[in-house]
């Protein structure tokens, strides 16, 4: 009788501490997620200081407990996720039995709906209270505002960014909130794509539904849907490199520069042109220095001169490979190639080791894939620039006279936004999967250059319904266990939850 009993009170204690290992998974992953970019960034700080011991232990002491609080993302992760589980799983098998003690049918019928709807529910509310969480930060607030401030100051006026708009007075602090913007576009995409995967997949037997009205034209539609979502996206995050810089994180807006390698007044005489203070044919007084780029690429000043040449020659925009835009095209592919496989190769390399399946069929998988992302990448910076020249000199003024679109028109945003609407289309190069994970990843970032990141504290409510929401949709197509999340976000997810 005792063993039976004890046996019993280990059975209990086993499913305790199952029902808290998602929770356990989800608080470790925040923490690792939120820990190794600063460690990183750390070690390559300290590489490059000469700092006493002491303080460098005194860094790195900050930078492991930094994520661990009340407010920071672990916690809200792991608020998230026993919302979703432990309180999900506690609040059925209440209802459940009063299910079972009520005599009602209605009843009964009632409760059934709302257990199946129970973990939403559930998802929800820990979402809320985690965002609070989040954002209960006043030092956030302060550092935020402080910088606000200062930006303001020295970015010169027509790099004014929407994102500033209808904010208080710097000094007015404590009514900034954005803090988790990032996050909440992240879930916000995930949501919208989990909700059409699902409306997808449950209405296949409706007379209505693509694939029985359509099925080739319902093939192409789930072909092209991530290749168009990552095409828009690209869209939006180059526009604002070139016109609003301001709009994006530094850390993108220094890698889109490092990857697109274009001499600085090159893209100065093409924000003139869209201010218009440069203008076709007459002496404004700016040129952008064009002409001693000319003076360094051996070339006539007077190509460099808008109110003399009309419009400024490819040539100059080619910055030394020739007047060919072809030949320019296919230099800027094989320059961007070679960077990204140095990126992408050791990429590639780690995964193997990593997993310990080092052999030659592995090894011609993993180049053939290094290659693939690395064409990927090439063929979007090569299709960017050569769709510049098709549009201003090659083909555009070919195909609409100058009397209806004139040379200063092409110059001033129309040659940008043909680059900008074709290079995303590189994304077909690469496999369906990574498609997704690729277009997944940027969808969010072209959000945040439309909607502000920081913003008045009043209307954080919209982001905390946005987020709980989100998260919830996410949440619960991972329970559901029928994959409609997809891609590696599904199937981590699945392995914390599940």
């Amino acid at each position: 009788m005792l063993q039976t009993r004890q046996f019993k009170s280990n059975v209990d204690l086993a499913r305790q501490v199952g029902a808290l290992e998602p929770t356990l998974k989800a608080y470790v992953l925040g923490y690792l997620t939120s820990t190794i970019p600063r460690l990183l960034s750390l070690i390559r700080e300290l590489q490059q200081s000469d700092l006493t011991l002491l303080r460098k232990l005194d860094l790195l002491k900050k930078v492991l407990i930094g994520s661990v609080g009340l407010n920071r993302f672990p916690t809200s992760c792991a608020i998230i996720v026993a919302g979703s589980t432990i309180l999900s799983d506690f609040l059925k098998r209440l209802l459940a039995e009063f299910r079972q003690a009520t005599p009602s049918p209605s009843t009964k019928h009632v409760i059934s709906k709302v257990i199946r709807q129970t973990t939403l529910i559930t998802t929800f509310a820990s979402a809320w209270v985690a965002f609070g969480l989040l954002n209960r930060d006043e030092a956030w607030s302060r550092k935020r505002a402080i910088s606000r401030a200062a930006e303001a100051e020295a970015r010169p006026m027509f790099f004014e960014s929407p994102n500033q708009h209808h904010l208080p007075p710097p000094g007015y602090h404590t009514s900034y909130a954005g803090k988790t913007i990032d996050f909440t576009l992240f879930a916000l995409c995930r949501a919208i794509d989990a909700a059409v995967v699902t409306t997808w997949y449950k209405t296949r037997s409706s007379r209505w539904h693509p694939e029985k009205l359509s099925p080739k034209l319902a093939l192409l539609a789930q072909k092209l849907t991530d290749p168009w979502v990552f095409s828009t996206s690209s869209a939006i995050i180059m526009w604002a490199w070139f016109y609003a810089p301001a709009r994006l994180p530094k850390a993108y807006n220094r890698w889109i520069s490092k990857v697109a390698n274009i001499d600085h007044r090159l893209i100065e005489a093409l924000r003139l042109c869209r201010r218009g203070d440069i203008v076709y044919g007459h002496n404004t007084g700016y040129d952008a220095e064009l002409p001693s780029l000319c003076k360094e690429l051996h070339l006539s000043e007077e190509l460099g001169d808008p109110s003399v040449t009309v419009p400024i020659p490819c040539e100059l925009y080619h910055c030394g490979t020739g007047r060919s835009c072809e030949v320019h095209a296919i230099t800027r592919f094989l320059k961007t190639f070679s960077l990204a496989i140095r990126l992408y190769l050791p990429l590639q390399i780690f995964s193997i080791f990593r997993r310990f399946e080092l052999s030659g069929k592995r090894l011609a998988h993993l180049l053939k894939d290094a290659a693939r992302s690395s064409s990927f990448l090439a063929a979007f910076v090569g299709l960017f620039y050569y769709a510049v020249c098709l549009a201003r000199t090659r083909l555009g003024p070919r195909v609409f006279s100058q009397d209806l679109i004139k040379p200063q028109m092409w110059d001033s945003g129309l040659c940008v936004l043909a680059g900008c609407l074709a290079c995303g289309w590189s994304i077909l190069l690469e496999k369906p999967g990574r498609q997704q994970e690729i277009a997944s990843f940027v969808a969010p970032r072209a959000l945040a250059t439309i909607l502000p990141r920081i913003y008045d504290k009043q209307y954080q409510k919209r982001e905390q319904l946005a987020f709980a929401a989100s998260t919830a949709v996410v949440l619960n197509a991972v329970r559901s266990r029928n994959h409609y999340v997809r891609g590696a976000l599904g199937k981590l997810l699945e392995g914390v939850l599940n």
